[in-house]
């Protein structure tokens, strides 16, 4: 017989699962990526950014790493380089401290106050006398002219003299209109090493000592703490004296 049109339906197996819901489409499970394969674009996750940093910067170490050591190295290639130039060079320049004679000693220390020395106490370097710079000029066909004056008077006077001006800095020195430097402070007295080194030792240790005397008493009237210096001046000058005496017998 038929079944009966009321009769409901066969109820389902047991433990069948139910269906959605109408309307509601199944929920998928999200695949989790094969290992190796890598995870589309809003999947990312605290792990992947973390993974990627940790990454990026064990990537980026040995990079920083081999540039440290090559600057490092080129550091070090240069100074190598500059210490074999100082001690390969023969060309007349500084002397190192070691290697000074005990003539260079005493010039590089008169070098570095001898306007304390009582010559040049005595005798400024360079002069300041106009009669002396005026004469020097003539000399060397020159003129002195100011700076106001400069460019309204002619390069060549009647007496066939050149203009110059002076270098308000510096004393004796000139320059005239083809920009060259013209010096004419006197070249025999100038304190330079050139100079000292002709002298005999006992002009230099007596220079030398006259030097220590007259900074030390400038040193009494100077508003900072120089207990030290002071010290190490009275050192020296004791030292000086004493190659004073012995002068006769040192080259």
């Amino acid at each position: 017989a038929g079944a009966s049109p009321g009769a409901p339906k066969a109820a389902a197996a047991a433990g069948a699962p139910k269906a959605p819901a109408a309307g509601k489409a199944a929920a998928k499970p999200k695949p989790r990526p094969a290992p190796g394969q890598k995870r589309k674009a809003g999947e990312s996750s605290s792990y992947s950014s973390y993974s990627t940093s940790s990454s990026s910067d064990d990537d980026d170490a040995p990079l920083k790493k081999k540039r440290g050591a090559a600057a490092s190295k080129a550091q070090k290639a240069r100074l190598l380089k500059k210490k074999e130039s100082q001690d390969l060079d023969d060309s007349g320049g500084a002397v190192k401290k070691r290697d000074r004679s005990t003539k260079e000693d005493i010039v590089a220390q008169l070098l570095c106050r001898w306007w304390y020395s009582e010559y040049y106490v005595k005798n400024d370097w360079p002069p300041q006398e106009d009669e002396f710079y005026a004469a020097e000029l003539k000399k060397a066909n020159y003129r002195k002219v100011t700076i106001q004056e400069w460019e309204w008077v002619p390069e060549t006077d009647a007496k066939g003299l050149r203009k110059v001006y002076e270098l308000s800095q510096f004393r004796g020195v000139f320059r005239n209109a083809d920009g060259d430097l013209v010096d004419l402070r006197p070249k025999d007295t100038c304190p330079c090493l050139n100079n000292f080194m002709k002298k005999d030792m006992t002009t230099l240790c007596n220079m030398l000592v006259s030097a220590y005397e007259n900074q030390l008493e400038d040193l009494k009237s100077s508003r900072y703490n120089s207990v030290a210096l002071t010290n190490n001046l009275k050192s020296a000058l004791t030292k000086t004296r004493h190659l004073a005496t012995q002068s006769g017998h040192l080259k």
